[in-house]
C-alpha cells in the first residue's frame, strides 16, 4: 500500500492537477444529477477558492489524491452566496470546500483524515467550530460528515439549483481527555508503520521462524497484534459485542495483507475518537472476555491499554529484530512528537 502524506498545497503544485482531481471526485455526484460547481469548474476558479484559506493535499507517489480547503468566516459584503447562511458568517466559525478525494482511494480513510486536518487547522487558529455545506442529495457524504459528529442546522435552496443544501455544524472544543486519546492513536499508527520499514526487509525465513517471543515468531506476534487490537477490541470499542476468536489465531497468513490491514486498523482509531460523545470517553466499557467473563471497566483507560499492549508487542518484534543482527527502529513517543513539531 503506498503511503499518503497530507500536506499543506505547495508553489511546486499544479492547480490544474487539483482541478482534474475534483473532477474525478465529484463525477458520480454529477453523473446523479447532482450539480456542484467542483464537478465543472475551471483551474482559475480551483485557485481563487484555494486562495480563500488553507489548501491541504493528500500525495502519494507524487501525485496528488486528495484535497481540502480550510477558511475562517466569510464576509456577506465579500461573498455573496455567504449572505445567507449565518453559520458561515460567525467569528469563531471555520468552515471547509473544495473536498475531494480520488475515486480508487474512496472509503479508505482518506476523507476523514482531510477533515481532521482542517479541523486541526481551525483549532490551531482560534475557531471553536466548522461549518460545512452539503448537497441533500449526496446522501454517503452526509452520512460521514453525520459520523464524524456534524448536524444539520439549517437547510437552503439556492437559486438556480434543483437540490436543497444541507448546513452541518461540529464543535470542535476539545477536552484534554480526547487530545490524549488521540495523540496515543497517532502514536500507535506511527510506531505500526515505523516498525514496518524494518519487519519488510526480513527474509521470509525470518519473518516466520521462531524468535522465543511469547507468540513464537515475528509473523506470530503481528497476527496477536491484529487479534488483540482489531478483531477483539476495536469491536468491542466499535461494535459493542465480543468476537469469540482464540490469541493465538493466524488470522492473516498472507504477510502483505497482514501488513495492511494492520495499518488499516490503525488508522481506524483516529475517527472513532474523534465522533465518540465526552460522555462516553468518560463512562466505561462493558464487554465479554476471551474466558467468557462480563467485564465492567473505564472506558478511557481500557483504550489506553489497548495502544499500550501494541507498544508491548512492537518492543518484543524489536527485540527480535535486534537478535538477528537487524536494526532496531526508533518507537520512542517523543520520536513521533518531535517529528511532528
Amino acid at each position: 500500500m503506498q503511503r499518503i502524506e497530507i500536506r499543506p498545497f505547495a508553489a511546486r503544485d499544479s492547480f490544474e492537477a487539483l482541478t482534474r482531481l475534483l473532477h474525478l471526485g465529484y463525477a458520480p455526484l454529477a453523473a446523479a444529477g447532482i450539480d456542484l460547481a467542483a464537478s465543472t469548474q475551471s483551474a482559475a476558479t480551483t485557485a481563487r477558492r484555494a486562495a480563500e484559506g488553507q489548501c491541504f493535499v493528500a500525495e502519494s507517489a507524487g501525485q496528488i489524491v486528495g484535497t481540502v480547503t480550510v477558511c475562517g468566516p466569510y464576509s456577506a459584503a465579500e461573498t455573496q452566496w455567504a449572505s445567507a447562511p449565518r453559520e458561515f458568517r460567525e467569528r469563531d466559525t471555520a468552515h471547509f470546500h473544495q473536498f475531494a478525494v480520488h475515486p480508487a482511494l474512496q472509503g479508505q480513510g482518506l476523507g476523514r483524515r482531510l477533515v481532521a486536518c482542517a479541523e486541526r487547522w481551525a483549532l490551531q487558529h482560534g475557531y471553536r467550530h466548522m461549518v460545512i455545506e452539503a448537497a441533500e442529495p449526496a446522501e454517503e457524504l452526509c452520512a460521514l460528515y453525520a459520523h464524524l459528529g456534524y448536524a444539520e442546522t439549517a437547510r437552503v435552496a439556492w437559486p438556480g439549483l434543483r437540490h436543497r443544501s444541507l448546513i452541518m455544524r461540529k464543535a470542535l472544543d476539545r477536552s484534554p481527555l480526547r487530545d490524549q486519546l488521540q495523540m496515543l492513536a497517532r502514536y500507535n499508527l506511527w510506531a505500526t508503520r515505523r516498525l514496518y520499514e524494518q519487519v519488510d526487509d526480513l527474509s521470509e525465513a525470518d519473518y516466520r521462524r521462531a524468535a522465543g517471543l511469547f507468540f513464537g515468531s515475528v509473523h506470530g506476534t503481528l497476527n496477536h497484534l491484529l487479534v488483540g487490537e482489531h478483531l477483539l477490541w476495536r469491536v468491542r470499542f466499535a461494535e459493542g459485542h465480543s468476537p469469540k476468536l482464540a490469541l493465538d489465531a493466524e488470522a492473516e497468513p498472507d504477510r502483505a495483507r497482514l501488513r495492511e490491514r494492520l495499518v488499516e486498523g490503525a488508522l481506524a482509531w483516529l475517527p472513532l475518537i474523534e465522533v465518540w460523545p465526552e460522555a462516553r470517553l468518560h463512562g466505561r466499557l462493558e464487554y465479554r472476555s476471551t474466558s467468557g467473563r462480563e467485564m465492567n471497566l473505564p472506558f478511557a483507560a481500557t483504550l489506553t491499554h489497548v495502544f499500550n499492549h501494541g507498544s508491548h508487542h512492537r518492543g518484543q518484534i524489536t527485540a527480535a529484530l535486534t537478535a538477528m543482527g537487524r536494526p532496531c527502529p526508533e518507537l520512542d513517543l517523543v520520536a513521533m512528537l518531535q517529528q511532528e513539531a
